[in-house]
């Protein structure tokens, strides 16, 4: 997990294998976010002048808050501070998904259906859409077709032919029509 270098300097450094800590720690964070009613979107560990600890959290129950990334990152810490899984110092950041992110796996078409999405579709042609941008509604997944309502109309599209998919945020039904 990691190992001390020693330079003639006398300066230790510790080398850190992101990709082993991330691989230990992940179904222990899915785990405790599940069983505070949130799901994992994403968990990455980047490392720069300092290690930073990001985690993602979403629930299709309700939007998330401060307080539900505060409660999330207390959890997570006191759990980490347990286990010991990174050791050097580490920033742990807790957020929810942005308003307009880009889904970057499969796994995302899974937790955000449901949700109101723009997509880019090449070969739009061949779906018999009007065009490449649509704002849809995410259905879901089934292997490498991904189900959408695009104007009332289930569309079914080959993973292929999608260029993004984005969540999509609505500022006039956010705001009431302002």
């Amino acid at each position: 997990m990691s190992k001390s270098l020693n330079r003639k300097d006398k300066k230790t450094y510790t080398y850190i294998d992101t990709e082993e800590i991330k691989n230990e720690i992940l179904p222990k964070v899915t785990k405790l976010l599940k069983e505070m009613g949130y799901e994992l979107v994403d968990l990455e560990i980047r490392k720069g002048k300092s290690i930073n600890l990001e985690i993602e959290i979403y629930s299709k129950n309700k939007n998330i808050s401060l307080k539900d990334c505060e409660k999330v990152s207390n959890i997570i810490s006191r759990m980490l501070d347990v286990e010991d899984p990174i050791p050097v110092s580490y920033n742990l950041v807790v957020s929810s998904p942005g308003v307009n992110r880009k889904l970057k796996n499969l796994k995302e078409y899974e937790i955000f259906s449901g949700r109101d999405v723009e997509v880019k579709i090449s070969n739009f042609e061949n779906y018999n859409l009007k065009s490449e941008l649509s704002i849809a509604k995410l259905i879901g997944i089934d292997k490498d077709i991904v189900k959408f309502d695009i104007d009332g109309k289930e569309v079914w599209i080959d993973i292929s032919d999608i260029i993004y998919t984005k969540l999509h945020f609505d500022v006039s039904k956010y705001f009431g029509g302002v």
